[in-house]
């Protein structure tokens, strides 16, 4: 049973990892056939577009939510919620005409805190949002869905298959938990600390592995450290240094996915180029400007936790600062990988960043520059 099972699973392996190289060489072949060069600049997009192609959806509602706040339209109640400001106050300032953070205005009333991130998923799924898409589409900075979607459906059946075998493998942890803890002959008497172990301990060291690693691999590693542990008090070892052995593949095929790209991304090289191009030339016309323009490059998420000398040149401006303050207050629920465009990026433990085919291109315009 234990040789068939491991048989089986290695198959399985072998042919999600074929399947990942495969899509990452037809990915790689699709970005070779579509634009190479953007025919517009940064400044022709809006912070919302910027955002749209920096993160997707999620960051457009970040950009929203930011624009909101520097308008005086919005404070932090901390918990993650937002509010209006007290009245009699200065004035707030206008809104840009882009419709996103008048959504948002809508929704928020005078006495009544509403979640920041529900403020986040209105801005993303709404209709202007769609529109910004199909622009940067029109563009050419994003594929068509079309020009993806084989390849995605191919990549997506063997990430399903993928956290398949994961969860199978984190299950199997929570019984090599129980096998070790029921003492040889006393099963009956054991049970109530097999209920401890299991409902409590186990649990709690997947919340820790899934916070300091994140998604499956977090899982899986929990599940690896219990069965490794109980490998020596078990009577019969062999199944679970079988089930070991198969955890540890699993992290080799998730490397496999990390290498070729993770969950591929729609954005062309032409907006890897733009995309170059506005981090090395990010302030805007004005200090908001700017400051939307930063969160709209790095999101509510890295604006947490940013450090000097890392990602694009942002100088100093108050707005900035408070753009990056409003962030720590509306909480890590606010700057969640993207889970539009593309595939669940949150599911993968990984940054939410789209995987490309290369480093960028030089960013250069089809259209002459000024002298």
């Amino acid at each position: 049973m234990v040789t068939a099972i491991v048989l089986a699973t290695t198959l399985g392996y072998l042919a999600i990892a074929a399947c990942y190289l495969a899509t990452r060489w037809r990915y790689a072949r699709i970005r070779r056939a579509g634009p190479r060069r953007p025919v517009v600049g940064p400044e022709d997009l809006s912070p919302f577009e910027l955002g749209m192609l920096a993160g997707g959806r999620q960051r457009v509602g970040e950009v929203a939510l930011a624009e909101l706040y520097l308008s005086g339209r919005a404070v932090a109640r901390g918990h993650g919620m937002v509010a209006r400001p007290p009245q009699g106050g200065s004035p707030p300032a206008p809104l840009s005409p882009e419709p996103f953070a008048r959504m948002l205005d809508a929704r928020l009333t005078a006495n009544r805190p509403v979640p920041a991130e529900q403020l986040v998923r209105v801005a993303a799924k709404g209709d202007p949002a769609v529109a910004a898409l199909w622009r940067l589409r029109r563009l050419g900075l994003f594929f068509a869905p079309e020009r993806l979607r084989r390849m995605g459906g191919l990549r997506g059946a063997a990430w399903g298959l993928h956290m398949l075998i994961g969860v199978a493998g984190v299950a199997s942890g929570g019984a090599a938990v129980l096998w070790a803890m029921i003492p040889k002959g006393e099963r009956i008497g054991a049970v109530p600390l097999v209920f401890a172990v299991v409902l409590i301990t186990y649990p709690f060291l997947l919340y820790l592995s899934d916070r300091l690693i994140g998604g499956m691999q977090g899982a899986v590693v929990a599940a690896a450290l219990v069965t490794g542990a109980a490998i020596p008090v078990v009577p019969a070892p062999r199944g679970l240094a079988a089930g070991l052995v198969l955890l540890a593949g699993w992290s080799v095929i998730n490397g496999v996915y990390r290498w070729t790209g993770g969950t591929l991304g729609p954005r062309t090289v032409a907006g890897d180029a733009l995309l170059a191009e506005a981090r090395a030339d990010l302030p805007g016309p004005d200090p908001v400007d700017t400051a939307l323009r930063a969160t709209a490059l790095l999101g509510f998420q890295a604006l947490r936790r940013r450090r000097r000398g890392r990602g694009p040149a942002i100088p100093d401006c108050a707005e900035f600062a408070a753009v990056r303050s409003f962030a720590a207050a509306c909480g890590s629920g606010v700057g969640r990988p993207n889970t539009g465009l593309g595939g669940n990026f949150a599911g993968d433990g990984g940054s939410g960043e789209w995987g490309g085919d290369g480093a960028a291109p030089p960013a250069a315009r089809r259209r002459p520059q000024p002298d």
